[in-house]
């Protein structure tokens, strides 16, 4: 829809992959789209660029690797298809939309699962000290007569057992900036090769500040760690930015998406008597049965916001049963409330530091906070912008008239629930399997990208639970949906189930 509407734009994604993929379905729709990413030869990228600068294409989807020297003023979307690694990634390459003054439109598309992909980029580009001395190591034993090495990276991250192949890329240019070798270019080969200069020394002497490397790995997931604390975040997107860039008390711009959303709700308010008091106790005490406290008020998620927001309307689901979570004394507390309005109160807790996200693995986990503690207790008060209960009721009275085949299934984000990259990738495959079998018809004919997520975090066992899930048709259904059951039923309870 934003491409549509806005027709001029950027489309960023965190992978070479996602860039394809994501180009390859504009183009589909009939959009007129280049990609452009650093596995391009010189002259494809060179192309792309100037096909974007001289406006033969208008919408082009890249990785980071696009944008540096791109003077395009006319830029009226930038929209990143995944979460990029940093608050100023995001800040630079949001700026290149509307830099001639007019209006444009910037849209992030958060899904936590998506943040595993920038984990797995810092562990590239932060190698640990025993991975720099493992590289060093094999470059020792593998190097010829003149200390040099004439290996890809790829082969050499085998040779050592690595398994991020950046890893080992990094470990190089650490080790070339601290002077015990140097890479350089074979003539005909797109091989560089690698020459010891300082052969003599064993790998226990390298003289590497373990500190620095601490200390830079430690920055780079701080950095996704903010990124996802914006994310999540219910102040305005610009306050945020420019609070994390040290200016502080900046006025609300009034357009994102949290103002224009608190200009609907209206403001923070306490609570208006004893019964929404409670309300928020009841919702504050099922967060904490489904946590771990540590002393010092110190609180640890085990279970993400769909399913805290399951346990307290009372879900007899399958999944409930398997967690416990129907043992607690919490379950069914806010059964009358509704799954909509219960998952906008924890999102509007969480906005106010009442409860908070953890990260844990590949999961987002909900947990109580000290202020939530308190106000659970009774020993503080607070303020709230509580959600429109009734324009609530309305939109999901509207969504069950005109989306029956929904079955219920709350409307909550995707990322709160618990996701397994295990478990998707075998769907994945099941899904080329049938389409091919199928005369090799695209996979998304089978099921969509999305429709394979819902599967992945829904975990239904069973026809009537599959058929619940957006994107699943009873046509779908019989012809594909139990291969999919079959998959999910022998991958087991996800962890901590």
């Amino acid at each position: 829809a934003v491409v549509r509407e806005h027709k001029t734009g950027i489309v960023y994604c965190a992978t070479r992959k996602k860039v394809d993929e994501v180009a390859d379905s504009l183009a589909l729709q009939g959009i007129k789209v280049i990609a452009y990413h650093g596995g391009m030869d010189d002259r494809s990228r060179e192309h792309a660029q100037n096909a974007f600068l001289d406006r033969s294409h208008d919408v082009v989807v890249a990785t980071n690797a696009f944008g540096m020297g791109i003077d395009r003023a006319d830029v009226r979307f930038v929209v990143h298809f995944e979460t990029p690694g940093s608050i100023e990634a995001y800040y630079q390459e949001a700026g290149r939309a509307g830099r001639d003054g007019e209006p444009a439109v910037c849209e992030l598309l958060f899904n936590f699962a998506d943040t595993r992909t920038q984990e797995f980029f810092v562990e590239g580009n932060n190698p640990s000290y025993d991975t720099i001395c493992d590289v060093y190591r094999t470059l020792r034993m593998l190097a010829d007569d003149k200390h040099e090495v004439m290996m890809p990276i790829r082969e050499l991250a085998e040779t050592v057992g690595a398994k991020n192949d950046m890893s080992v890329g990094s470990a190089l240019a650490t080790l070339g900036r601290a002077g015990y070798l140097d890479r350089f270019d074979i003539p005909g080969e797109r091989v560089r090769g690698t020459r010891l200069t300082r052969p003599e020394i064993p790998p226990e002497q390298l003289e590497i500040d373990r500190a620095a490397l601490e200390e830079k790995n430690r920055r780079d997931h701080e950095k996704i760690e903010s990124m996802i604390r914006f994310s999540y975040s219910e102040d305005c997107r610009q306050t945020w930015i420019l609070d994390y860039f040290g200016e502080k008390n900046a006025a609300e711009c009034g357009s994102c998406d949290i103002c224009t959303r608190h200009s609907d709700q209206g403001d923070r308010r306490p609570p208006a008597n004893d019964a929404e008091f409670v309300l928020v106790q009841k919702a504050l005490s099922g967060v904490a049965r489904a946590s771990r406290k540590h002393s010092g008020e110190r609180w640890e998620g085990r279970f993400g916001k769909g399913k805290i927001v399951s346990m307290l309307t009372g879900s007899r689901s399958q999944e409930m049963l398997s967690a416990g979570l129907d043992r607690l004394t919490t379950h069914g507390l806010l059964k009358s409330e509704g799954s909509a309005y219960v998952h906008a109160l924890l999102k509007a807790l969480e906005g106010e530091g009442l409860v908070a996200t953890q990260r844990r693995d590949n999961f987002a986990l909900l947990t109580l906070t000290a202020r939530g503690s308190a106000v659970m207790r009774g020993d503080r008060n607070f303020r709230l912008r509580w959600p429109d209960r009734a324009r609530m009721q309305a939109t999901t009275s509207s969504r069950t008239k005109s989306a029956p085949s929904s079955g219920g299934i709350p409307s909550m984000a995707l990322e709160e629930l618990a996701f397994d990259d295990a478990l998707y990738e075998k769907l994945r495959l099941k899904r080329n399997q049938l389409a091919e079998e199928a005369g090799g018809v695209p996979a998304y004919v089978i099921f969509s990208n999305q429709t394979l997520e819902f599967l992945t975090r829904l975990r239904p066992t069973t026809m009537a639970a599959g058929l619940r899930i957006r994107g699943i048709g009873e046509v779908k259904a019989e012809r594909y949906l139990e291969p999919f059951l079959e998959v999910i039923r022998e991958h087991g309870p996800q962890p901590g189930a």
